[in-house]
């Protein structure tokens, strides 16, 4: 009878641990975030501050946006419209209010233009644009203008940056760990859907997002031992985001994926930002592997010794 496989085991952290963990991942987010400083936002808030007023000039201050005649224009004025509402909609929301996927057209008809028009005018801000709801509609003063446009401006700001700066640091995460993997002899492929251990071999991983077992995942890596490690990259911006983003999202991937491939899949979190040390301390103990962007080096021995 031939010997019993034995696998290397994954790291597992005490508490002490975790919190060092945890303490480092807080200070490097704060660096971060003082040396990214406001020039980024100032650039977008001034281009938006343009894009409203164009939608402005083009509607006579909003008194013709129901003619849907200025988006038939520039499509792209859509998403400047979208933050006129109080409160502002959603790419989706506004498809499902009109009935229809409009918000990412670039070219729309004059019916699509209209029905878009009428989904703003619906939810439009009446405190932001008083002049619109006066009887009769009057034209707005100087100061009403302008405190509108860059209110309106403002918010689309807001939410770019923020959408931005998580899209940044998820690109940042998974490409420092790819940079890993090349590194130890790890091979990139393209991305797949993965249902089985053989969908991706012994030392590749997936250089694109996959679906592993019906799941997205960000790396998919075949360790040299035959098992999957399934590495999920996540950046929280506060303690309380944190348990959407490691216990929820992750718990339930690695849940699925334990029931299809049993013990010889490990699901791994790659961490950064801001997280409570329960909601650590609860990953792990769901079976989460967890390691920390600012210190991959035992991510890295645990890849050299599953061989």
């Amino acid at each position: 009878m031939s010997p019993a496989r034995y696998f290397a085991t994954p790291p597992a952290w005490d508490s002490a641990d975790l919190e060092r963990g945890r303490r480092a991942a807080i200070s490097a987010f704060i660096m971060e975030r003082a040396a990214e400083g406001g020039a980024g936002y100032r650039t977008a808030l001034a281009a938006n501050i343009a894009a409203v007023r164009q939608l402005f000039a083009l509607t006579n201050d909003l008194h013709s946006l129901g003619s849907g005649a200025a988006l038939v224009e520039n499509p792209r004025l859509i998403e400047v419209a979208r933050y006129l509402g109080g409160p502002p909609v959603s790419a989706d929301d506004f498809d499902t209010l009109a009935e229809e996927k409009i918000a990412k057209r670039r070219r729309l008809s004059g019916d699509l233009a209209k029905r878009a028009a009428e989904v703003v005018e619906a939810w439009i801000d009446r405190d932001r644009f008083p002049w619109l709801f006066e009887v009769p509609p009057r034209d707005p003063t100087g100061v009403e203008r302008e405190v509108a446009i860059r209110w309106t401006a403002g918010l689309m700001t807001v939410q770019q940056v923020q959408t931005k700066r998580r899209s940044d640091s998820a690109k940042r995460q998974q490409e420092v760990v790819r940079q890993l993997l090349v590194n130890l002899g790890f091979i990139g492929v393209p991305a797949r859907d993965i249902n089985g251990l053989r969908d991706l071999g012994p030392g590749e991983f997936c250089e694109g997002e996959s679906v592993v077992a019906g799941s997205k995942c960000d790396i998919p890596i075949g360790l040299r031992d035959g098992r999957l490690l399934l590495t999920e990259c996540k950046v929280s911006n506060s303690a309380t985001n944190s348990v959407k983003r490691l216990n929820r999202e992750v718990g339930e991937k690695a849940s699925r994926w334990r029931g299809v491939f049993g013990e010889q899949a490990v699901t791994a979190a790659v961490l950064a930002g801001v997280y409570k040390l329960k909601n650590l301390q609860d990953a792990q103990g769901a079976g989460i592997v967890l390691f920390w962007e600012h210190d991959l080096g035992p991510m890295a021995q645990f890849l050299r010794s599953a061989t």
